[in-house]
């Protein structure tokens, strides 16, 4: 072996040993680390995307509640390949698992809209968990990046968005505005110790209460 077949062969190595530590270990979308190591260099302004998109899973806590975290792992992995399929195949773009049931994705504003026009396909994504077919979905929020907000703010900002978008529906995406900033939401997740009902709900930051007191169900206190 030459100098240049070993320098090589080197560089082989390294790129393997990357491409192990950024690997998410629940889908084939890169990880937290990988994303980490994107949003430097969108803040240091060498990124070419300029769109961020955060989506998560709807009504996971109940899927994983009813069928167990097997099920939701498996859920994860479907949205991830369903992911992989538009973001990364067909768009040519970046998508991360950021943790849990949570994503987030680096687009061109010249991809946007083809990503929007196939959210839908989001509504609905089947799985096999036990020989028995399930379903779960994902909505999605986006802001742009004007060149003077930093990455965490980006991100902030799509998840208020995908906030609003889960009010809309499964499957829709919506943008980031000065309004949705001024009316974002608060999300409470309760049990009513009366009734034992699950109470989940989204409240406009500014008329909600620092926690919720009364069951909607029984009018039990919670």
């Amino acid at each position: 072996m030459n100098l240049r077949e070993a320098i090589k062969q080197l560089e082989q190595v390294v790129s393997d040993v990357r491409d192990a530590v950024f690997a998410d270990d629940k889908t084939r979308l890169r990880n937290a680390l990988a994303l980490r190591d994107e949003a430097s260099l969108i803040d240091s302004g060498r990124s070419t995307f300029d769109v961020v998109v955060f989506g998560d899973l709807n009504r996971f806590k109940g899927l994983n509640d009813r069928h167990g975290h097997d099920a939701g792992d498996i859920a994860i992995n479907q949205a991830g390949e369903n992911l992989h399929q538009l973001v990364i195949e067909k768009l040519n773009a970046q998508a991360f698992r950021q943790s849990g049931d949570e994503f987030v994705m680096l687009l061109l504003q010249a991809q946007l809209e083809e990503f929007m026009s196939e959210t839908s396909s989001f509504a609905e994504i089947s799985f096999i968990h036990r020989k028995e077919s399930l379903k779960t979905a994902m909505s999605f929020g986006y802001s742009i990046n004007d060149g003077k907000t930093s990455f965490s703010d980006l991100l902030e900002r799509a998840e208020m968005a995908c906030q609003y978008a889960k009010e809309q529906g499964d499957g829709f995406c919506i943008g980031w505005s000065e309004e949705i900033q001024r009316n974002q939401l608060v999300n409470f997740r309760e049990r009513c110790q009366t009734c034992g009902a699950k109470i989940i709900c989204n409240v406009p930051k500014q008329n909600a209460p620092e926690r919720m007191k009364l069951c909607p169900c029984c009018g039990g206190t919670l």
